[in-house]
């Protein structure tokens, strides 16, 4: 399981949990330029974190309380291969399709192969939805940080 430090942002009606991932903006040392450079990298691209429900219990919570979320290894790396893999196996399949079997020109090659490539950016698009859905693919509260306020994102 990968384990990453989250602050809890809300909790719903029907004891929904939803998390922010414990960013270096958050940790003292970083936003001084001290620590390990993430707060700085933090305000310059100034990203908010988005919020992302969370499955398990660990007993009553509240809106800033400091939690350990884990996401299954095997799920995380069926989703990499998809966003990875499915793109360039569309371009790959395309493009050789145009050149073995139609004996296109090059241009033509090439054009198949970007359908390809967009036709995988759908297929991963697509796929994606459909999984968002399923228990698979939800992290879980792993247990509780003592004071999420201090402390590194980047060290334990």
């Amino acid at each position: 399981m990968i384990e990453e430090r989250a602050i809890v942002s809300r909790i719903d009606d029907d004891g929904s949990v939803w998390v922010r991932p414990f960013g270096p903006e958050s940790c003292p040392k970083c936003a001084q330029g001290q620590g390990c450079g993430g707060g700085v990298l933090a305000r310059l691209v100034g990203r908010r974190r988005p919020e992302v429900r969370v499955g398990g219990r660990l007993g009553p919570l509240q809106a800033g309380d400091g939690v350990i979320v884990g996401v299954d290894e095997s799920a995380l790396m069926r989703a990499s291969l998809w966003i990875y893999l499915a793109p360039l196996a569309g371009m790959f399949a395309a493009g050789a399709f145009a050149h073995a079997v139609l004996h296109a020109h090059d241009i033509l090659v090439a054009a198949f192969g970007l359908t390809g490539l967009l036709a995988g950016f759908v297929a991963t698009h697509l796929a994606g939805r459909r999984a968002a859905g399923s228990a698979l693919y939800l992290p879980v509260l792993v247990r509780r940080l003592g004071d999420a306020a201090t402390g590194c994102a980047r060290t334990p």
